[in-house]
């Protein structure tokens, strides 16, 4: 028999660890429509408007061990900007499995994702790193060099700092709350 519908692994690991996280604060849903939102999360306590979030998911990857120092996690996810500028979740959620079963979540506005979008069109390919001292940088268009120097001294143009986003599960709190 064929499954009605299924979840992905980024969206089971993103709902499984707001129950954990959150316990009875929360209820999670699945849309039974593509639209976009790939969860919805609603407070149990009173109502108050969902909140969607997008997911996306990557498993880290082995990098080279100078940069495996500092490196607890990578990524690489491939988005078309359209969706972003498109999309109806008010999150997107990054989620990060370390080759040790680590899980790693950035959660980024919608809002400020669309700042961040490349220009030049075509897909983006976004490369996540988190380092060992709780900053997580977008490294895809860095050579070695300025990969290594990001790891010891972080970056220098802001667009590639997703630091603030690292964990930011404050940000559904407020969005459950203010909407």
């Amino acid at each position: 028999m064929k499954p009605l519908f299924t979840i992905h692994e980024g969206e089971f690991l993103v709902g499984d660890y707001i129950n954990r996280e959150f316990g009875n604060k929360y209820d999670v849903w699945v849309p039974t429509k593509d639209s976009g939102v790939d969860l919805l999360v609603t407070r149990r306590a009173r109502k108050s408007a969902g909140v969607g979030l997008q997911v996306k998911f990557s498993r880290s990857f082995p990098i080279r061990e100078e940069f495996s120092r500092h490196v607890i996690a990578t990524s690489w996810y491939t988005l078309k900007p359209q969706k972003i500028r498109e999309s109806l979740a008010y999150l997107w959620v990054f989620v990060i499995l370390t080759l040790r079963h680590e899980e790693h979540f950035v959660v980024v506005p919608t809002s400020e994702l669309r700042k961040r979008i490349p220009r030049g069109g075509g897909i983006w390919n976004l490369y996540l790193w988190v380092c060992s001292d709780g900053s997580c940088y977008q490294v895809r268009d860095l050579n070695n060099d300025e990969r290594l120097d990001t790891v010891h001294r972080g970056v220098r143009n802001r667009r590639l700092d997703f630091s603030n986003w690292l964990g930011c599960w404050k940000l559904l709190e407020e969005s459950t709350r203010g909407r």
